[in-house]
């Protein structure tokens, strides 16, 4: 009588034999499923460590690759392997393991060529890594190889996911941006639904801005893909366009690395409304790169002679980590000790450390403040599990002492004394100059103390010769040329020769080197004292709201916004009123609502409204609309902006000399790079853009047409230049089918591409 398995019954492995025994091909089976359950679980150990052996890396493929000509292995597999050897090429880069890199390189190929010949799965994620593998590792030749190869393959659609990945690949090795836009346009061309090509295009309407779009075939992968193209070629309007389009369709859902793409290739002062957009939305933004942004805007700060400048810099460098805070960002030491430096570095400088006239007491008011300030920053770093370090100590003490307040420096030394720890070589030579001005004898016994504890447990030589004359003068300084004796019968062998004496080793200039760049005349002018107070007070205001939400929890933004500071002060777009009627004409079909509550809904409860809203308590049609008005002023903004810097590019070029603002040609680098750096005169070139902008008197009507015109993406706002080509083979095909004229131009199977290299 045959044994029927009754639904929901699980199969038996003996019901196929009358012994009860399975067979030995089911035995076969059972020990490759469990194979295979092994192997995933290693998977999962390798991915979440990114550590193994060379031989079990080699291993582990090969086990991959027999699953895969058993075909029991599955798309996602694929995926999670190339996944995992893209990470792994990360670390050993970063490691500068070259061996490491060049056999995950070696396993790569393995797995393209098993990939082409079937053997394995097909997947999105499989070619979406290799093709993010071979953009950052530089092989670009095997990636231009399985480009060749995919985009022919078949005649199925590409999917978009896995072609924004190609475009970033053909976009940093110089395709050249028609090459991008053609591939763009004709993976849009295939989707089987038409409403996708709609909705990536600029200016589309929603179906309901206060819902999610959750409409198929917008793949946030494709339009970084070509933004990425876009932005290395200095496309910066339909760049704006494309940020537009993917905050349109995911103003909470946006992907971090397309706020990497433009803090690497835009100006910094272009940087901080998109990092904005990204936190009203709820946007995470990673901790590292809200790290990379605050040193781009403390080197900014740094390099600017203008006080009142520097500190609308350093606040808005306050607004940002309000702003990171606020949509769940993670805090950390390494934070804290950037901002905390920075705070410092907004002191005035000053130069009247022993003299008591008026300006010399406020010195000493200011020290008070700033001590209360880093005090409340620290106990809020320490809240959120990013306690003070030895570096945020050595950072406050050397750059108190840039600005002129040693005061601040020793009250830095004793906090460090009370946590336990000691300063580095270079703060405690910091310290010894703060001992020097003082004339505190205290101070430098020590920070002595701190140097010879770093001796002793240091290999290097720390009491070099500069150690012992710093000391010295120090000492001397401070008339206390017996503690200079007892160091010297104490460590006489590590003592220079001919020293007898502090007067021996005294050398005044010892201490200009380090401190020569803020060497100026008396102390900050009362106009400075008053700003700097005025900076603290908004600084303390900052911290009070941001202690309303615990650090790593979402900030209502509704009802505590943030104050979005940005560089310069560029005027506002005209009046509300107009600018609400504006978009509701660009994005408002006729059957759906009004992004704005009427009054009977606001007097309703509008929190109890069938709409969707942000983490950060913003309704997404409002989110939408606050985007928009963001990216109007960026596409102005950038107008202005660029419209200088080519000038200056076609001078340069005439004089036959470097470009004042050359562009990086590579994405896959920090911030501060590039586009992202901007020079003392360009920097105030933009100030004077802003004021000239903000002396404008523009009617209602020159407002719309300014953005209806920017808003066109077919409108040529600069004068093409010749191309200079370059040249690169790649496929014709990408990919097949369509009927475009840029298609037919592209026939044959290969093709030699001509490359438009910018900058």
């Amino acid at each position: 009588m045959s044994r029927r398995r009754t639904k929901g019954q699980a199969p038996s492995l003996s019901q196929h034999s009358p012994s009860g025994r399975t067979s030995a091909a089911h035995e076969s089976l059972l020990a490759t499923q469990l194979a295979l359950l092994k192997f995933r679980k290693d998977a999962d150990t390798i991915g979440r460590d990114l550590r193994v052996s060379p031989d079990d890396l080699r291993s582990w493929i090969e086990d991959f690759l027999r699953f895969g000509r058993f075909k029991v292995v599955e798309d996602r597999d694929s995926g999670e392997v190339a996944r995992i050897l893209h990470n792994l090429s990360r670390k050993f880069r970063s490691d500068n393991d070259k061996d490491s890199e060049k056999l995950v390189n070696e396993m790569v190929e393995t797995l393209r060529k098993a990939y082409v010949a079937g053997l394995i799965p097909s997947a999105t994620l499989f070619s979406m890594h290799l093709f993010s593998y071979y953009k950052e590792s530089g092989h670009f030749n095997q990636g231009i190889d399985f480009w060749n190869w995919i985009s022919k393959a078949d005649d199925a659609p590409l999917d978009p996911v896995f072609v924004g990945a190609a475009i970033e690949m053909l976009a940093v090795y110089g395709a050249g941006i028609q090459y991008c836009e053609d591939i763009y346009q004709r993976t849009l061309d295939q989707q089987r639904d038409i409403s996708s090509q709609y909705h990536l295009s600029p200016g589309a309407m929603l179906p309901d801005r206060s819902k999610p779009a959750n409409i198929k075939g917008t793949s946030l992968g494709l339009l970084q893909g070509i933004l990425t193209a876009r932005l290395l070629y200095g496309k910066w309007q339909s760049s704006y366009l494309t940020l537009d389009t993917s905050f349109r369709l995911r103003p909470t859902q946006m992907v971090p690395r397309i706020l990497d793409l433009f803090a690497y290739e835009r100006p910094i002062f272009e940087v901080l409304p998109v990092f904005y957009m990204y936190c009203r939305g709820g946007n995470v933004v990673p901790g590292q790169t809200f790290m990379a942004l605050l040193k781009s805007m403390k080197a900014l700060a740094d390099h600017i002679s203008t006080y009142t400048l520097k500190i609308n810099i350093i606040k808005a460098i306050f607004s940002m980590l309000e702003a990171y805070v606020g949509s769940g960002g993670m805090l950390s030491t390494r934070h804290l000790n950037m901002i905390a430096r920075t705070l410092v570095s907004a002191l005035p400088q000053n130069h009247t450390i022993r003299s008591r006239n008026p300006v010399a007491l406020k010195v000493e008011d200011m020290t008070r403040i700033i001590c209360n300030v880093l005090a409340n920053i620290i106990h809020y770093f320490s809240l959120g599990n990013a306690p003070p370090n030895r570096v945020t100590f050595d950072g406050i003490i050397s750059q108190a002492l840039l600005q002129g307040y040693p005061n601040l420096a020793k009250v830095a030394l004793q906090d460090m004394k009370e946590s336990n720890l000691s300063p580095e070589k270079p703060a405690a030579l910091d310290l010894l100059r703060g001992a020097y001005l003082l004339r505190d004898s205290a101070m430098l016994k020590t920070t002595w103390a701190c140097l010879r504890n770093l001796a002793s447990s240091e290999q290097e030589q720390v009491l070099d010769t500069r150690s012992w004359t710093m000391m010295a003068t120090a000492a001397k300084a401070c008339g206390d040329d017996e503690f200079f004796q007892e160091q010297l019968q104490d460590l006489a062998p590590r003592l220079p020769s001919g020293a007898k004496t502090a007067a021996d080793l005294a050398d005044r200039s010892a201490f200009h080197n380090r401190f020569s760049a803020g060497q100026g005349l008396g102390g900050p002018s009362v106009d400075d004292v008053r700003a700097f107070q005025s900076f603290c007070e908004t600084v303390q205001l900052s911290f009070e709201r941001m202690e309303r939400v615990q650090p790593g929890k979402y900030r209502d933004l509704t009802n505590n916004p943030v104050d979005e500071k940005t560089i310069f002060d560029w005027p506002d777009i005209g009046e509300e009123s107009w600018q609400r009627s504006l978009y509701e004409e660009l994005t408002h079909e006729g059957n759906q609502k009004s992004s704005r509550p009427s009054q009977v809904e606001q007097d309703l409860d509008p929190q109890h409204l069938a709409h969707a809203v942000s983490d950060t308590g913003i309704r997404l049609d409002e989110l939408r609309y606050l985007n928009w008005k963001t990216i109007n002023k960026l596409l102005i903004q950038t107008e202005v902006s660029e419209g200088y810097r080519e000038a200056s590019t076609d001078t340069a070029m005439k004089e036959k000399r470097a470009s004042p603002q050359q562009r990086s040609t590579t994405i896959d680098k920090r911030p501060n790079r590039g586009r992202s750096i901007a020079t003392a005169q360009q920097f105030q070139r933009y100030e004077q853009d802003a004021e000239a902008e903000r002396s404008r008197q523009m009617t209602e009507q020159e407002w719309r047409q300014r953005i209806l015109r920017l808003r066109d993406p077919d409108y040529e706002l600069l004068p093409k230049k010749p191309a200079r080509p370059i040249m690169c083979t790649l496929s014709s095909n990408p990919p097949a089918g369509g009927g475009t004229s840029s298609q037919r131009m592209l026939e044959s199977q290969r093709v030699t591409a001509v490359v438009e290299e910018v900058g």
